[in-house]
């Protein structure tokens, strides 16, 4: 994707963090506004070989409730090849109707199915972003900071947007850690911010969403895709327009996270909620 096609609105298109006021940045990845009226929905890839891959892809495009695609490179069993993923990529691309592509490698400590030394996680990054086929790239941000700011920075020179992304399985951390880390993601150049944390209460997830709301009426020039997991969480991936989160995940069958909702039933809330937002 040339670079030009990945920009924020009223900004030069350098995917540098601009000086627009807080909750005013767009991300157009391709023809998608991220930013932009009801928040965009995300469907993961997550099959184990590369014909399953190719026919959740094919639903993917199919979908008119979903806008972008994500492929979880951890749960293929090749997803470590870097460039000799490249055909399938491809093959993904031609079959997503132009909805842009999210790669992503999840941890195992992060949520993921299986782990990867860091080095070798920076080495996928590298050959992938040189496939051409990548329009956004999931970066765990607690990983070394020297080598997210390199990655970022290849991203960028490739005109690839990065997501920074931050995940607690265990816990929902203090309002203020919440905003600080969002905070930290910015500053390392991310184009979305993104958080999901487990929470043991509903208080907790009220903590994600008032975190969220907070980071962007005040601090955030990117959008935000945050979200309490689980069916505690439920209602953080609905109501991104009180929170602020500008993106959400929801299944096309098989769910990649728990607390996933059907794809068309997340669409039917986000529009009741857009349409009284309008009234």
């Amino acid at each position: 994707m040339p670079l030009s096609s990945v920009a924020f609105a009223a900004q030069p298109a350098t995917l540098q963090v601009p000086s627009a006021a807080p909750g005013s940045a767009v991300l157009t990845v391709g023809s998608l506004r991220i930013g932009e009226g009801a928040p965009k929905i995300i469907a993961s890839i997550t099959a184990s070989t590369d014909r399953e891959a190719l026919d959740q892809a094919r639903d993917i495009g199919a979908a008119s409730q979903v806008d972008m695609a994500e492929l979880r490179l951890d749960h293929h069993p090749q997803g470590h090849l870097g460039e000799r993923m490249k055909p399938l990529l491809a093959r993904l691309v031609g079959v997503l109707d132009g909805k842009p592509l999210l790669v992503t490698w999840r941890s195992k400590e992060e949520g993921g199915e299986r782990e990867l030394a860091d080095a070798t996680y920076f080495n996928l990054y590298a050959e992938l972003l040189h496939t051409g086929h990548v329009d956004l790239l999931d970066v765990e941000m607690m990983k070394p900071q020297a080598a997210v700011e390199n990655i970022v920075t290849l991203a960028h020179e490739r005109g690839v947007a990065v997501v920074l992304s931050n995940h607690d399985f265990n816990a929902t951390p203090g309002h203020d850690v919440i905003v600080e880390r969002l905070r930290r993601q910015q500053a390392l150049g991310a184009d979305i911010l993104k958080i999901a944390v487990m929470p043991n209460s509903k208080a907790d997830v009220l903590t994600l969403m008032a975190a969220s709301q907070h980071m962007q009426a005040h601090y955030a020039k990117r959008p935000l895709l945050t979200m309490s997991m689980g069916p505690l969480g439920v209602l953080s991936r609905l109501a991104g327009q009180l929170s602020g989160s500008a993106l959400t995940y929801a299944s096309l069958g098989q769910a990649s996270a728990p607390g996933q909702l059907e794809a068309a039933a997340v669409q039917n809330v986000l529009d009741v909620v857009e349409q009284g937002s309008q009234s």
